[in-house]
């Protein structure tokens, strides 16, 4: 029998889904009873859709929501926290097209019969393919995420006393903001000499308005 890749027979109740999750609070545990009462998703076909999830990596083995979960919950990130799972859950999809997301149905399940080695009457390949076109609708595969970066400028020693941070923002034309965040890494030194000539090169070639 192939390995099939996430599927489920009842997709087309995947948007509902995930509209439910956004809207309910996360619980401690992901069960059916939170499907039928929290979620009010009452159909024993929804019952599909905690393996789902879990191979999805929105739950974990213990059915505990995981942060991909809790990511998923707030729309600014949403779609980029949905391409990530696709593409490590479908990764032999992905790794022979890397634009799987912009296949046909009927191309999805021609590649995925030739990767899983299907037979042409295996319905499974076709829940496959319709399972992953519904998730992808919820994915954004195109453009930065806004998750937050931080710059690290490191000495040529590590293993200093300790961490001091600094903090800083610039205003661009136009009223564009950028912050950034530098990590210091200070060696393992009592000159205070060494510091403050450290802190001078940051004021003036990094923090410099």
């Amino acid at each position: 029998m192939p390995d099939y890749p996430p599927y489920v027979n009842a997709y087309n109740g995947i948007p509902r889904l995930f509209e439910k999750i956004n809207a309910a609070a996360v619980p401690p545990k992901f069960t059916v009873d939170f499907l039928n009462t929290v979620l009010d998703l009452k159909s024993s076909s929804y019952r599909a859709m905690i393996p789902l999830l879990k191979r999805l990596g929105f739950l974990d083995a213990a059915n505990t929501p995981t942060n991909a979960y809790k990511e998923f919950r707030e729309p600014s990130v949403a779609g980029q926290v949905m391409a990530e799972r696709l593409r490590d859950a479908y990764s032999l999809l992905f790794k022979a097209n890397e634009y799987a997301q912009r296949l046909s149905k009927p191309e999805l399940v021609t590649k995925l019969r030739s990767l899983l080695g299907a037979a042409e009457d295996d319905a499974n390949v076709t829940y496959v393919a319709a399972t992953f076109m519904e998730l992808a609708k919820l994915a954004k595969w195109e453009g930065g995420t806004q998750r937050s970066k931080a710059v690290e400028v490191s000495s040529s020693e590590r293993g200093g006393p300790g961490n001091e941070r600094e903090d800083g923002r610039e205003e661009l034309e136009g009223g564009l903001r950028i912050g950034y965040t530098i990590n210091l890494n200070l060696p393992a030194t009592t000159e205070i000499e060494v510091f403050n000539a450290i802190f001078k090169s940051l004021r003036e070639n990094l923090l410099r308005k």
